[in-house]
This record gives structure tokens, sequence and C-alpha cells, in this order.
């Protein structure tokens, strides 16, 4: 009987964490009866669209200033018992947009004895823009990824989904919001990446990098938030789900969110990686270990260069509003950064990105151990109308540019990808 590869112990550990996220999962997954209701009846919001608007003149209120503009937006009603009914409403225009005829708006109204309905407007209705920019996004990816353009988008919603129906309602319950957040990323690591990138030597060895990346960082945030005293209280989102549901732990909802986040750089480094080292490996079989994670490494730098500096800048777009009014504030830098709302951005940026170089070296090593302990001349799946190709022992006669892409040809067929639908 064959002795077991690196590979099956790899996929033992695999099993070995899935079962124990499975448990996880149903000891930590809320009963119906602990969930949260509705806090109130919120009345259903009615749509209208915009049929003329009026600019007249306004005294700007002496305190918020203002342009000294008054506008007058006359709606359609388009649903509930008023449908057909036009409606004219008095706006201030400063926190709007610029409303123009069309443009569909949501209203809701207050209710008074003997009185007409009083209407304003809630917002924008974005749902169409949205759905378009979603199709977009959808057709997009399958255009270029295919068929794992599909399974990817398949991931994404298993993501969601996961998040949606267990790490929220598991932390509205009480459960340990780092806890909940942990069980829930492995499960959608596993999940989400064979599903991705199938059941083969590198999305395992993509996930060992991805688990061990993901603790260490885990690991490294629970001593880090707690020595730096972060509450949690810095945002006002903070302060209203403190106030929506009494006895939440927001510094553990905290790490719940970096650990979420840095899952989410982690796996596409370590895919990337683990990629990269197979496909280096499958063009040069004779490469050893110390070559093939020397050549590795360098895409690996590049990769940990560019990713750290985006993490930086999604950060800081994210906060730019906040940035603005630092700038403008005149306290001193020093205050700044010391500020709680400014240290918990800092500290989930540097604890990722650190959690990210951690991946990059682990799961090249650990890639390349794998790779390198497949046999040398495994046998290769035909499809229909391929033509007969040679081993790699009848490579030797060709040169080296006719060997890369032979070798390439081999790794793409063994990945279940037909060579000539490379591009």
């Amino acid at each position: 009987m064959a002795l077991p590869t690196i590979h099956h112990r790899l996929l033992l550990v695999v099993a070995a964490l899935m079962v124990l996220t499975v448990v996880g999962m149903v000891v930590l997954w809320p009963r119906a009866d602990q969930l949260p209701g509705a806090q109130a009846d919120v009345p259903d919001l009615v749509t209208a669209e915009v049929v003329a608007v009026d600019v007249r003149s306004h005294d700007p209120d002496p305190a918020l200033g203002g342009s000294g503009e008054l506008l007058v937006v006359t709606v359609e009603l388009l649903g509930g018992d008023e449908a057909g009914e036009r409606v004219d409403l008095e706006v201030v225009p400063e926190g709007y947009p610029p409303f123009v005829v069309g443009d569909r708006v949501e209203l809701d109204r207050v209710l008074i004895d003997g009185e007409d309905p009083a209407w304003f407007i809630v917002d924008f209705r974005r749902l169409p823009t949205l759905w378009l920019l979603l199709g977009l996004f959808v057709l997009a990816v399958i255009a270029v990824g295919r068929w794992h353009g599909l399974r990817s988008l398949l991931g994404l919603a298993i993501s969601l989904l996961i998040v949606v129906r267990f790490v929220v309602p598991a932390i509205l319950v009480g459960r340990s919001p780092p806890l909940v957040a942990i069980v829930g990323a492995i499960a959608i690591m596993i999940v989400t990446l064979y599903l991705a990138h199938g059941v083969n030597e590198m999305t395992t060895s993509a996930i060992i990098g991805t688990g061990g990346a993901l603790l260490l960082t885990v690991g490294l945030a629970v001593v880090i938030v707690d020595r730096a005293k972060i509450t949690g209280y810095a945002s006002d989102e903070a302060n209203l789900v403190s106030f929506a549901f009494e006895g939440l732990d927001l510094q553990g909802l905290v790490l719940a969110g970096l650990i979420i986040a840095a899952l989410g750089v982690l796996d596409d480094v370590t895919v990337s990686q683990a990629s990269t080292v197979f496909a280096l490996h499958d063009t040069d079989r004779t490469l050893s270990w110390s070559a093939l994670f020397a050549r590795a490494m360098k895409v690996g730098r590049d990769h940990i260069a560019s990713v750290v500096n985006t993490l930086f800048l999604a950060y800081a777009g994210a906060s730019l509003a906040l940035l603005v009014l630092f700038s403008t504030s005149g306290l001193p830098a020093t205050e700044i950064v010391n500020s709680e709302v400014f240290a918990e951005e800092l500290v989930k940026t540097v604890i990722g990105s650190l959690g990210l170089i951690a991946a990059v070296p682990f799961t090249t090593a650990l890639a390349a151990r794998v790779a390198i302990s497949r046999q040398l001349d495994p046998p290769v799946r035909r499809g229909p109308g391929d033509e007969p190709r040679e081993d790699l022992d009848d490579l030797d006669d060709l040169d080296e540019e006719q060997r890369a892409q032979r070798s390439w040809a081999r790794y793409l067929t063994e990945r279940g990808e037909r060579p000539n639908d490379a591009g």
C-alpha cells in the first residue's frame, strides 16, 4: 500500500479543521427564540417620482447657515393607497444631491388626527442602479473568469450567507464576537477556496497557509487591542449598536471585524503564492525546494509591497472624511494618532499587514514542499481531440522555450483546463 503523500496529510489537517468548524458552528449557532425581534413597527416607505422642481428664496438658519434657497419638489406617489396623487414638498437643498425631474425618491409620512398626512423625503431610490452595477459585475466575472468565475460567485454568495445567517446573529445573542468570527472565517475559507479552485495540492497549500496566518493575526490582534485599550466606542455606529443591543461586546466586535477583513486579504495572497509555486514547478520539474522557494518569493515580495499599500489606501479611503476633520482640527499629530478613532484604524491596518507578511513566506515554503513531493511523471489526462503529449523525459531534447511551453500545457491539463483556452 502506498504511503500517504504530503498532500494527503494536509488534507487530513483540513478535514480535522472542518470537523472543528462544524462543531463550533453547531455550538455557537443561535436558536430562533434567542434572536432579537424587531424593536418597533416600521412603516413601509412609499416610492414617488419627481415631476417638477421649483427654486424659491429662503431665509437661512442663523445657526446652521445655508444657501438661502428653498426647493419645492413636486412628486407623484407610485405606491400605496394614494398612488397617482401629487404632493408638494419643501426641501432645504443642503444635504441633498440636485433633484432632477424623473428622479425616484422614498417617502415617509407623519399621520396627525384630523389632518392630511405630512410627507417627507427619506432617501433616493438607488436599487435599480445597484442592480445594474451588480449585473455588470457578474457578467464581467463570468466573461473573464468563465467557469472559475462562476464558482467564485457561488463562493461569494456562500460567504455572505455565513456572515448574515451565522456571524451576525450569533454576535447579537451574546456569543463571543472573536470566536464567532474565527469559526465563520475558517468555514468561509475552506468552502470558498475549494469551490473556486478545486480540491488539489495548490488549494490545500493555500488553505493551510491562510489558516496559519489567520491564527497568527488573531493572536496578535487580541494582544494589541487589549494593550492599546481599544474599547470599540470610537465610531457613531458602535454607539448606536451599543444603544440598540445592551451588553454587546464592542471590543470583541472590533476583533471580529479585523478577523473577517484579514481573511479577505489573506486568501488572495495565499492562493496567488501557491499558484505561482506550482506554475513555476510545472515549467521546470527539476527545481529544488530552495530554488523554487527563492523564485516564488520574488513574486511574493512584489505582492507584499502592493497589497500592503492597498490595505493602507483602502483604510484611508474609508476614513477620508475623518482625516479631513482631523487635518482642520488644529490638534497636534501625536494627539490625533493617540485618539481611539484613529488608533483603531491603525491597529487594523498594521495587524492585517503583519498577517499578510507572515502568510507569504509560510505559504510559499509549504507549497514548494508539496510541489516537489509530487511524482515526477504523473499521468496526463487527455480530453477529446487532444494530441498525445510527451512525458517529461521527452522534454530533455527540447530547448528551454519549447520545454517551458510543453510543461505549461501539461500544467493546464492537470488542472482540468484546455491549453488552447488559456487566454
